[in-house]
């Protein structure tokens, strides 16, 4: 009866979570729409906190029943999910939950990759029940250790993407202050438009930084820094008010708290080290 309970649990988390995620993945702005009206987005990741929670009692009590298979295949099947299906931000997320994107993806792209080591060493434990304890040991702590060094490698590459933010940042708010100034000056054209092309280069490399994805440099499977469409505007905003060179222009009126706003949520991040 245990054993008919615990599949029967597993079974419906993973039926939940695979119809979850096909929904987000072929019709994000219906998913969305579905989610807003339930929960806010504070919520839902409090619902995603729950979920991973209840899946890893649901494997607790496969584990402590002997089922170590189903518990691996499990564990192995919502890592490769989660890590092959981040995050869409495409439609979710915005500048005032910026640093709490970054928070929430870097935690649970980790917890995949745990997870994935996890459930492989259960997948060994279970197909291969007549191993002694030493190479059922010397298999989990290999794995083990393994998703830990990815975990590491991971974060580092966050870390080092903030840096590069922050830096990249820095150099466009310099830049815009020194066209700003030479504007406001009156600087003839040839040498306000070497000023507008190099604060063009810092946007560049702004946009260069951004477009790098947060958690894995795989492009098709990695989380954007920002959501696409968010991306490109603010991207065009600071090439038009880079243009115009006005510190009252709209374009720059509209940039500038972004700006700051996305310098702050890397600030915490910051590692040169990295």
């Amino acid at each position: 009866m245990d054993f008919l309970v615990t599949v029967g649990l597993v079974f419906v988390l993973s039926f939940h979570s695979i119809a979850a995620a096909t929904l987000y993945k072929r019709h994000p702005a219906a998913a969305k729409s579905l989610i807003d009206s339930l929960t806010g987005e504070r919520d839902w990741l409090f619902f995603r906190s729950a979920a991973s929670v209840a899946l890893a009692a649901a494997t607790v009590v496969c584990v402590m029943n002997g089922q170590y298979l189903i518990a691996g295949m499990v564990i192995t099947a919502t890592g490769v999910v989660r890590l092959l299906t981040p995050r869409a931000t495409r439609h979710t997320w915005g500048w005032d939950r910026l640093r709490l994107h970054i928070v929430s993806e870097v935690f649970f792209h980790c917890l995949a990759i745990l997870g994935l080591a996890g459930g492989i060493a259960s997948l060994a434990v279970g197909l291969f029940p007549d191993l002694e304890n030493a190479p059922r040991l010397t298999i989990s702590l290999t794995l083990i250790a393994s998703g830990v060094v990815a975990v590491n490698k991971s974060t580092a590459r966050t870390r080092r993407l903030c840096s590069e933010i922050v830096k990249q940042g820095s150099a466009v708010t310099r830049e815009f202050a020194l066209l700003h100034a030479f504007h406001e000056a009156g600087v003839s054209v040839p040498q306000l438009a070497d000023v507008q092309a190099k604060c063009q280069d810092s946007i560049d490399a702004l946009n260069r930084a951004l477009d790098t994805r947060l958690n894995t440099g795989y492009r098709l499977i990695g989380t954007p820094f920002l959501p696409g469409t968010t991306h490109m505007r603010f991207i065009a905003e600071l090439r038009v008010a880079a243009r115009s060179a006005a510190p009252s222009a709209p374009a720059w009126l509209l940039a500038e708290p972004k700006l700051r706003r996305l310098r702050r949520a890397c600030a915490q991040w910051t590692d040169l080290m990295a």
